[in-house]
């Protein structure tokens, strides 16, 4: 054995890939982002999930899974630039704070001083002092006349306390706000825990020294299913404002894996461990018990609340909302696409998210929109709003970042951005979206809204475009999926991240920057204020406006449609050329890739449709019967070159041909040498008569995107037998033989 092979001590130096001995074990580093986990030698890591280990060197309580670096990248940057944007706003309130408390004492010193001046004037002197008990003595007299001593009560006393009572309240919101830099080492974990601590720091010396120290915000994260601690070990490595972190388990295998970690990384002072039933945790921090309260109670609510389970998220979704702080930021991971992203298990869907899930390619986002709904209306019933910040499907999971806010005002608009979904699932594909409520500004007024129920149905039990029945989805989400204020700050702060610490950064960089397009079809989202009103800084991560709705959702897949009407399916730049010529606007989705994401409506989405199988790709005779859906969709195609189109602004006088089009009738393709010129029309069809006499035109440079930089957009498979691997196993109890 080299030296290099040699065991090291756990207090060792942390290395990538160098061997620890500990208390007769052996382990390997294994290293991600800046922190270091220990694993055993024969940990599963990129092995097939599904093989059975016959020496047993695959079963362990919890494992390493480099799939899911993606995810811990993301997170470590999303709170990140969560947490600039929230320490900044606390440094504000504290120095608002800070400033009131001043012009307090200020006007204090003026008054004390205006009486005294008056007093003199009348020729009695005030001389104020402090008895034993601490009450204030005023002593009055003139030059060579017995000095009367009047011990004052009433009003002054009532000043005094009134007086402690606000510097009471200020630390008390100091302490919730923020801590002076050496206390964040030594009160955190004792204030979650309940346990003391035996940091010099506590006593009054160093409370003398701390005032002199600069205020910093308290940022507190937990990890609240942490199984090896990686997530709490990179949170706190990796961000500069976190103040404390957090790592719970309800295994004690896994904390004491934690706690092994934690000290090779030599962050005791930074993470604390607990080994508690999740929602027991979250619960207890959001409900101290009575004694823990007073003077010195130090609010023990979270930041960040990150919940990344083996499975569904949604039991611990009400625990972690009231275990965050007002302002905070919900992260949540649901690796169970099988049941929110299909209908193979409906009635589990509803038990756990509370709406239906909806068929077809675009199942995925409206997974996203079931979490989401589930998470707004736990968080309601407290008067708690949620934001979404980011909303991915990724892989095999989904992914959401929430911010909550305390705002019964914005919770009046749930039932506004909460919808059904009018499915065709089985038939062409399409979708028609039913709000449940509706929420109007009222005339000559910015603030007002009137809240009242939706009309309904908006749609048919059979699909306007083929005839076939129609399903519901929902209720789900029906507001933006993110904020883009919170993508370009995370995407500016990607430019100079270390491509060794974030091994990811290529495929989060194209699928962020693929999120940022989604909002392009919903202008109104990218509409919002960096500046507050109020103080006149730049916000970091503006809020948006509680009522905006997403008119727009999901996407579709040529191919797919093509499908139905039994035709060639064409380049995507063909479909997206002739639905911005229309004047509608076109994007992608980060769900899948070959989709298309856009404001046109159906009845627009099967024209352009139809005309590329009447001038493109003909289907064949007898490909269609009458039950098919396609062949209903077909009926409604222009029969002729006689039709008519709508001027759309860009055409000459004189119709002229375009490819193999003619001179009379519709032109079929552009191609880059003959195209529109890249313009836009002034205006779109606004009847379906318009609509079928709509020119289309295939114009494949309009519907090119602009050239920039190559994105990883989309996942490649990593490697085979690739996934969430096998759940960890806990202790079970020991199995009983028969004799």
């Amino acid at each position: 054995m080299t030296t290099e092979d040699q065991p090291v001590a756990i207090a060792a130096e942390p290395k990538a890939g160098q061997t620890v001995e500990h208390d007769g074990k052996v382990y390997t580093t294994v290293r991600e982002g800046k922190a270091f986990i220990l694993v055993p030698p024969k940990a599963r890591t990129s092995v097939d999930p599904k093989s059975k280990a016959g020496d047993g060197s695959q079963a362990q309580d919890v494992f390493y899974n480099p799939i899911q670096q993606f995810n811990r990248d993301l997170s470590v940057l999303a709170i990140k630039a969560f947490a600039e944007d929230s320490c900044k706003r606390k440094r504000e309130r504290h120095e608002a704070q800070g400033g009131k408390t001043k012009r307090k004492k200020d006007n204090k010193r003026k008054r004390a001083a205006v009486e005294g001046a008056h007093a003199e004037e009348d020729g009695n002197p005030t001389k104020v002092s402090r008895s034993e008990d601490g009450s204030r003595e005023t002593a009055a007299g003139q030059e060579g006349d017995d000095v009367q001593v009047e011990h004052t009560s009433g009003k002054t006393r009532q000043e005094d306390a009134t007086v402690e009572g606000d510097q009471a309240r200020a630390e008390a919101a100091q302490e919730a706000n923020g801590v002076l830099p050496s206390e964040a080492q030594a009160s955190e974990g004792a204030a979650q825990t309940g346990t003391p601590t035996n940091d010099p720091n506590q006593n009054g010396d160093a409370a003398q020294g701390q005032s002199k120290q600069p205020w910093k915000p308290r940022f507190r994260i937990l990890d609240a299913l942490s199984a090896t601690g990686l997530r709490a070990l990179r949170y706190a490595t990796e961000i500069p404002d976190a103040t404390a972190v957090v790592a719970n388990d309800r295994e004690k295998k896994a904390t004491k894996s934690i706690n092994l970690n934690v000290e090779h990384n030599k962050l005791d002072s930074m993470i604390t461990t607990t080994t508690s039933d999740a929602l027991g945790h979250m619960y207890s921090v959001a409900y101290p018990p009575p004694e823990s309260h007073g003077p010195k109670h130090i609010n023990g609510r979270y930041d960040v609340v990150d919940l990344d389970p083996y499975g569904t998220a949604a039991p611990f979704i009400d625990a972690a909302l009231q275990a965050l702080e007002d302002g905070g930021l919900l992260c949540v991971t649901c690796t169970d696409s099988g049941v929110f992203a299909s209908c193979g298990y409906s009635e589990k869907t509803f038990s756990l998210y509370g709406g239906m899930p909806i068929k077809g390619i675009h199942s995925h986002e409206g997974g996203l929109r079931l979490i989401l709904s589930s998470i707004a209306t736990t968080a309601s019933k407290y008067g708690l709003a949620i934001e979404p910040l980011l909303s991915l499907s990724i892989d095999f999971y989904a992914r959401v970042f929430v911010r909550v806010r305390k705002s019964p005002l914005d919770v009046k608009f749930l039932a506004g951005k909460t919808m059904f979904v009018y499915d065709c699932d089985h038939g062409c594909g399409a979708w028609t979206t039913q709000f449940i409520g509706r929420h109007v500004k009222h005339k000559d007024s910015n603030t007002n809204w009137k809240y009242t129920i939706a009309q309904a149905p908006i749609a048919d039990s059979t699909c306007e475009h083929c005839g076939s029945k129609m399903h519901l989805a929902g209720p789900m989400w029906g507001g933006p999926l993110h904020n883009p204020a919170f993508i370009e700050k995370i995407l500016d702060d990607l430019k100079g991240a270390d491509a060794e610490v974030y091994k990811t950064k290529p495929r989060i960089e194209g699928m962020l920057d693929t999120a940022l397009d989604e909002m392009v079809v919903n202008p109104e989202t990218m509409d919002f204020r960096n500046v507050n009103t109020k103080t006149g800084e730049r916000e970091i991560i503006p809020r948006m406006a509680p009522e905006l709705i997403d008119r727009h959702p999901f996407f579709f897949i040529p191919s797919a449609l093509c499908k139905v009407i039994k035709a060639q399916a064409p380049a995507e730049a063909l479909i997206k050329g002739a639905l911005r010529h229309a004047g509608y606007k076109v994007t992608r989705s980060h769900c899948k890739p070959g989709s298309i994401k856009t404001d046109a409506p159906w009845a627009v989405i099967w024209e352009v449709f139809r005309e590329w199988a009447r001038q493109k790709s003909p289907v064949k005779e007898g490909a269609l019967q009458e039950v098919h859906p396609g062949w209903k969709i077909l009926q409604a195609m222009r029969k002729s070159d006689d039709d008519r189109s709508i001027s759309t602004g860009n055409e000459k006088a004189k119709p002229e041909a375009h490819g193999n089009g003619t001179a009379e009738g519709t032109p079929d393709i552009v191609t880059e040498d003959k195209d529109s010129g890249g313009q836009t029309p002034p205006h779109r069809p606004t009847n379906p008569s318009d609509v079928k006499r709509l020119k289309v035109v295939f114009d494949e440079k309009l519907g090119r995107d602009k050239p920039g930089k190559r994105l990883v957009r989309y996942q490649e498979n990593p490697r085979e037998n690739w996934g969430p691997m096998r759940k960890a196993q806990g202790t079970k109890p020991a199995k009983q033989t028969n004799t």
